[in-house]
């Protein structure tokens, strides 16, 4: 199991934590508003995430929507 603090929050109970495998790098608007993506290591794939920060039984959440992507063409073009 990864060695982080917050995997053992309850959100992620039901999961069994397996290796590091993705990252994922959001970015604010400075007004509750998040975009992202979360990309395999060595993959072409990505998810796209967008969402806000809301409050959940008082609690402060980030909730996102994540999109399937593929490769934009002018991307995949490069790598040829």
């Amino acid at each position: 199991m990864a060695d982080h603090p917050m995997l053992s929050h309850s959100c992620l109970s039901d999961l069994t934590i397996g290796k590091e495998a993705y990252k994922t790098r959001l970015y604010g608007d400075g007004k509750g508003g998040y975009v992202g993506a979360t990309r395999e290591d060595g993959g072409a794939c990505a998810i796209a995430h967008v969402g806000r920060l809301v409050t959940v039984d008082g609690k402060r959440v980030l909730e996102l929507t994540g999109y399937l992507t593929t490769p934009a063409q002018s991307t995949m073009l490069k790598e040829a």
